[in-house]
């Protein structure tokens, strides 16, 4: 019964490592925009570190950056819908493309050009972007 109990717990063990080794590993290959907390950059897209701008307001900071690139409009808005909820913000009902985390609020826009595709960050204060 002792050798089960420690096999079983074995193979739990092993298969929670396993698990980690996958999450890094796509955390390895998917490049975040740093000035924003925990927001991933799109395949495709390059981030635009000239348009970073931030603001400090009494509430914390309010940041805007943009990235650009040839990606598709249709993949690029998957990507950020099914990312962003899975690194735990929530879609704000009746604002598209507004996304709230614990006490940070986030919008993102679409400029689909003729050569490129633009999005747009703007990360603030949940507090700042109810007045």
């Amino acid at each position: 019964m002792r050798f089960k109990i420690i096999a079983l717990f074995a193979i739990a063990l092993n298969s929670v490592c396993f698990d980690c080794n996958v999450a890094q590993a796509t955390d390895q290959d998917t490049a975040y925009v740093q000035i924003l907390s925990d927001v991933p950059l799109a395949p495709g897209l390059s981030l635009d570190e000239e348009s970073e701008v931030v603001f400090d307001v009494p509430e914390g900071k309010i940041v805007e950056v943009s990235a650009f690139g040839a990606a598709d409009l249709a993949e690029t808005q998957t990507f950020y819908k099914e990312s962003l909820e899975a690194l735990g913000w929530q879609s704000v009902p009746r604002k598209e493309w507004s996304y709230k985390r614990d006490e940070e609020f986030l919008e993102i826009s679409f400029d689909d050009g003729e050569n490129d595709l633009q999005v747009k960050f703007r990360l603030m204060p949940s507090s700042a972007c109810s007045k």
